[in-house]
């Protein structure tokens, strides 16, 4: 790598780690973060999501440029088509980035979704980015070069990984800034879609719930893609798809609030020729947030561990002998905890986490 390039990366890195700490709202973030990655990285468009970091479903905010159709595909390749550089791979990964070149040696032509989507739109290498703190992804990306371009470089796509810690942290502040509250006693609202994403019928509460969520920025897409993303991947499960993850998720709606949906395939019934699907949305209660609270606060695993043992009432003489530590190392940690969720006493802590049962890492 020449100096001149190296500078960039530097200046473009220092530029995008100042942007995430402003507490920018998530389509406004990922603007201005394109806006600096272009001067040190070049492509022709770009895609971004928000993220749910419980189960990777997407959130309200900018997708990629393509029109309902396109999407649509997107979603089914990455659930039900083998294919190189999945996003639910990439967020195990060691290295949270990774291009087509990289992944097919060269052969674009060995990925399904490059064959079937990416090459129809002139695209040639593209790379795929998770934004991760620690082990928590909070959002993700996709930059696209045109065919007659040079494929992205190592020495790009290991920028592109550096820069999703500072991301995924603007991510988590600007969930924290706009605070995480259930969206209230209003019913369940129930979507029935048809396998081409079309609404088949639904209720009241469920056009009501819609017309609650800050559209998605694609062109033409009818509905938000955590609603498409679930019902995939219900589908996917009722198929028997390994590695589909739960079709369930949380999006927030335009005032803040936070609504629930989760999606089931539905019985075939033979008056119907095609297959259906039901999403059903509902207000999130306490326990529906717990996990993103623990999230946005970033306990560690022995935080989250000593949390889970304090809801469940153990005194803390029982809780330093069942984790083989010292009262001394237990009031540190529980100080910590405190600190962090914003909360001065334990009554305070499970008042905050009403209900919720954490799993121990």
């Amino acid at each position: 790598m020449d100096t001149v390039q190296r500078r960039r990366y530097r200046v473009a890195y220092d530029s995008i780690v100042r942007l995430c700490g402003q507490g920018l709202p998530g389509d406004d973030l990922f603007t201005r973060v394109s806006g600096q990655l272009s001067k040190a990285v070049t492509f022709r468009t770009a895609g971004w999501l928000r993220l749910d970091p419980k189960t990777l479903l997407p959130m309200p905010g900018l997708l990629l440029q393509a029109d309902h159709d396109r999407v649509s595909r997107i979603i089914h390749n990455e659930y039900f088509e083998q294919d190189v550089v999945k996003f639910r791979e990439l967020a195990r990964a060691r290295v949270p980035a990774q291009s087509l070149w990289q992944a097919t040696g060269g052969q674009l032509d060995q990925s399904t979704r490059y064959r079937n989507i990416l090459a129809d739109l002139g695209n040639g290498d593209d790379v795929r980015v998770v934004f991760r703190s620690g082990s928590t992804v909070w959002g993700s990306a996709c930059l696209a070069r045109t065919a007659a371009d040079q494929p992205f470089s190592r020495d790009d796509i290991l920028f592109l990984a550096r820069v999703g810690e500072p991301v995924a942290r603007g991510l988590r502040l600007s969930h924290l800034l706009a605070g995480n509250h259930p969206a209230g006693p209003a019913a369940p609202g129930v979507l029935i879609l048809g396998d081409d994403d079309s609404i088949i019928s639904s209720t009241d509460a469920a056009q009501h719930w819609l017309a609650q969520l800050p559209p998605d920025h694609a062109r033409g897409l009818d509905l938000p893609a955590a609603i498409l993303s679930a019902a995939s991947r219900a589908r996917a499960l009722a198929a028997g798809r390994p590695g589909t993850g739960i079709p369930q998720g949380r999006v927030r709606t335009s005032a803040g609030n936070w609504l629930r949906l989760h999606a089931a395939r539905l019985t075939p019934d033979s008056s119907h020729g095609t297959g259906q699907t039901a999403v059903i949305l509902e207000p999130a209660k306490p326990a529906d947030l717990s996990p993103l609270i623990l999230d946005l606060h970033a306990l560690t695993s022995r935080e989250r561990q000593i949390t889970q043992l304090l809801l469940r009432g153990l005194p803390t003489a029982d809780i330093a002998q069942r984790l083989f530590i010292s009262r001394h190392t237990l009031s540190d940690h529980m100080k910590a905890i405190f600190a962090k969720l914003g909360v001065t006493s334990r009554p305070e802590l499970t008042a905050l986490l009403l209900d919720q049962v954490l799993a121990t890492n």
